[in-house]
């Protein structure tokens, strides 16, 4: 490790809570630059929240729908998904886009834009033994949607390169990010590899992001961290919570130097625990906080979906 990344893996970057609400399953972080806010679910409320600092004023978004992950959208407002499938979300309220994919219900985690308007989720049926396994999809400006990767234990966070030619996913389950290379003229995926495979004893990956310098930031759901991996998969840097579900990030802010994390109250035992785990004790999450950095993130894409 250089001298540079050494130091850096060694600076203490202090979380600040910006948000007490003790979400029961906060999630789905996004900066929408467009309004200088950032948006933010709990899942278990069914709610989208926004905070506008640096007064950290709140205002409801949605109260119904059910809700893991959020986008833009080119109306002004956002795309939802969640056990329902998809909806826009703006002024008027929610609308349902696609709710079934080949006659199944679709229960979708997150989702992400990607540069030519075009979304990325991954759908999940959780269940203890596993018997479902699910699949990311490709939804494009007509609302047709398309697997692009199937043999899913548990879908999660979604990241692209800078030059937007690797796309990273989170299977929560499988403790793997995968690495896909990206068509940008479809968005079909290829060359499907690990790029992390998470230990036991650090948690599960959840939500991720990519940075300007194309690290990937994941958070590690039972772990109380975020880490930061290098192009290579290599670990450059962890940052501690006093949170154990901490569940996904976002930057934000004017410079987008700061980094959005979410984490849950609500325990949730497991089978994936790692050893020696408590689910019933203290700090288990429902904060959002705010971690200042030395790197920057990249504006989110706004997706150009309509019905």
């Amino acid at each position: 490790m250089s001298l540079r990344l050494w130091v850096n893996a060694m600076v203490d970057f202090l979380p600040q809570v910006v948000c007490d609400q003790q979400d029961k399953c906060g999630e789905g972080p996004l900066w929408d630059w467009r309004k200088q806010s950032l948006v933010w679910i709990d899942v278990e409320n069914a709610t989208v929240r926004s905070l506008k600092p640096p007064l950290a004023s709140i205002s409801i978004l949605s109260r119904d729908v059910p809700v893991v992950g959020v986008g833009l959208n080119s109306d002004g407002g956002y795309l939802i998904s969640g056990g329902d499938g998809l909806y826009a979300l703006n002024a008027a309220g929610a609308e349902p886009l696609i709710r079934n994919f080949n006659g199944k219900k679709l229960i979708l985690n997150d989702l992400l834009v990607d540069p030519h308007g075009r979304v990325y989720v991954g759908s999940y049926y959780w269940a203890e033994d596993m018997i479902e396994p699910g699949a990311l999809f490709l939804i494009d400006e007509h609302l047709h949607m398309s697997v692009v990767a199937d043999d899913i234990m548990l879908a999660n966070g979604l990241g692209l390169s800078p030059d937007h030619r690797t796309l990273y996913f989170a299977d929560s389950a499988a403790r793997i990010i995968y690495a896909f290379d990206v068509d940008p003229k479809d968005g079909s995926l290829s060359n499907r590899r690990p790029f992390v495979k998470v230990p036991p004893e650090e948690g599960l990956p959840d939500g991720l992001t990519v940075d300007a310098d194309g690290y990937v930031w994941n958070a590690h759901w039972y772990g109380s961290e975020v880490v930061r991996y290098d192009p290579d998969g290599v670990l450059e840097r962890r940052i501690r919570f006093p949170s154990s579900q901490i569940s996904s990030v976002a930057f934000g802010g004017s410079d987008l130097t700061d980094l959005y994390v979410t984490s849950a109250g609500q325990s949730w035992p497991s089978r994936y625990m790692p050893a020696g785990y408590d689910p019933h004790g203290n700090n288990v999450g429902g904060p959002l906080y705010r971690v200042s950095l030395d790197v920057a993130g990249r504006r989110e894409f706004v997706a150009n979906v309509r019905k």
